[in-house]
């Protein structure tokens, strides 16, 4: 475990000094003029680079942006950099299908940490420790996020930069508690508490209940806060723990004081009701925060708090992390490396973030950043839950985990299914194929 950490830690040691050397600087001209050309202005030209780099990520509004910031990259280094931007359900196929031909089309590919394990076993992964280990060693390793990291490190070997992370957070309306002479609940007692106070009221709390994936997620986070895993220490799937029963029972509790109606509810219908102050608070997911404080779009812009998922010992926060990773037939893999080392850089990692308040660095300097908290409030919650990160399980099988289980949970809600039962049907099911 020691090697292991000290190989991580080695890895990360230059990137930020390698991104910080990538700009191509060119040598200013002697003093005086040269046909017409002063040192100004010489210093002043852009960089020359036959090099173009193609990149594979999903289209939407946050690549249009990184593409923006990209036009910088190929200023500072004159790299050209063209972007492969598709629809999510499209990304991870043409990635296989361009790696497993060794078409050598990508430099650069956006992957989630749940696809790496597969990726680096079929051969489609470049390790990037000797190219961080090129770069130097001056670098903060404590600036990123160790469990991020950790997600991308397969085998003591690094394959991801970390850039983007996910999180579904508490939101609760500040206004609606202080009417009520409520505090912003923190653990689960207090979050019940709240919940029913409101549910007796006519509302309650907010829940993704009918996206079985976002019942998944929330779940293996409040598990986590009361200390229990998927996982026993040799490995093998244990459900049906008193600790994990004693998640879902307070899940199940918790779905009792939920908005009527709120258990067929996706993220978007919590992030909507909570948007025009329908309820004092819910969990959703961080990709639709910046909706909630939308002047043009909410009713409620600058009156909700942001918080960890509610714990039972200590706050805890899901790694659902896209990374940039190197194809192993990449054409240019020193160049691609500069550019992943460059889009994760602090500097280029805020001017993301102040571009596109959606955008959660994994640079842990950024979340108390306080022009970046202005315009994302929720930035510090994510910080104090990301302290303890954990992934979904990342099993080849995991996908059968997560469906038995989020219709489990489903049935929990719908139907006052019992906790312990599902959780040994689970078990029973697909506990073989782990």
């Amino acid at each position: 475990m020691k090697k292991t950490k000290q190989l991580v830690a080695g890895s990360l040691s230059a990137l930020l000094l390698l991104s910080g050397c990538a700009t191509g600087d060119t040598k200013p001209a002697a003093s005086g003029t040269n046909g017409g050309t002063t040192a100004s202005s010489a210093a002043k030209e852009a960089p020359k680079s036959d090099v173009t780099l193609t990149i594979s990520r999903w289209a939407g509004p946050h690549a249009d942006d990184q593409a923006e910031l990209l036009k910088e990259f190929e200023k500072e280094t004159g790299i050209k950099v063209k972007m492969d931007a598709i629809d999510f359900g499209q990304l991870k196929p043409k990635q296989t299908l361009n790696m497993s031909g060794k078409t050598g089309q990508y430099d650069l590919i956006w992957a989630q940490e749940s696809w790496i394990g597969e990726y680096v076993k079929s051969g489609f992964l470049a390790p990037l420790d000797d190219y961080v280990k090129e770069a130097g060693s001056k670098y903060d390793a404590a600036d990123m996020n160790p469990s991020a990291i950790k997600a991308f490190t397969v085998d003591n070997k690094l394959y991801g930069l970390p850039n983007f992370e996910q999180m579904p957070l508490l939101v609760y309306n500040k206004e609606m508690l202080q009417a009520e002479g409520l505090q912003p609940p923190q653990t689960w007692d207090d979050t019940l508490k709240v919940a029913k106070h409101f549910f007796d009221k006519g509302t309650g709390i907010g829940i993704p209940g009918k996206q079985g994936s976002a019942s998944v997620s929330i779940f293996t986070i409040l598990k986590r806060t009361n200390g229990s895993d998927y996982f026993n220490a040799s490995g093998k799937l244990e459900l049906a723990t008193p600790a994990n029963i004693e998640t879902m029972q307070f899940w199940k509790t918790l779905a009792s004081y939920s908005m009527k109606g709120s258990t067929t509810w996706w993220w978007d219908e919590v992030t909507k009701a909570l948007q025009f102050g329908q309820i004092p608070l819910g969990i959703t997911q961080s990709g639709l925060f910046s909706q909630l404080e939308d002047p043009t779009k909410s009713k409620v812009n600058g009156k909700l708090g942001y918080a960890p998922l509610p714990y039972k010992k200590s706050p805890a926060g899901l790694i659902n992390v896209w990374s940039w990773c190197l194809p192993q037939d990449s054409k240019h893999p020193k160049e691609a490396f500069q550019l992943a080392a460059w889009l994760t850089s602090k500097e280029t990692e805020k001017k993301m973030s102040l571009k596109n308040a959606s955008h959660i660095s994994l640079r842990q300097s950024l979340f108390n950043d306080q022009e970046l908290v202005s315009k994302a409030p929720w930035l510090p919650a994510v910080g104090t839950a990301l302290k303890d990160g954990i992934t979904s399980p990342l099993q080849p099988n995991a996908p059968k985990l997560v469906e038995a289980l989020g219709n489990g949970m489903s049935s929990i809600i719908t139907s006052g299914a019992d906790p312990k039962e599902i959780l040994e049907r689970v078990q029973q099911e697909i506990a073989s194929q782990f």
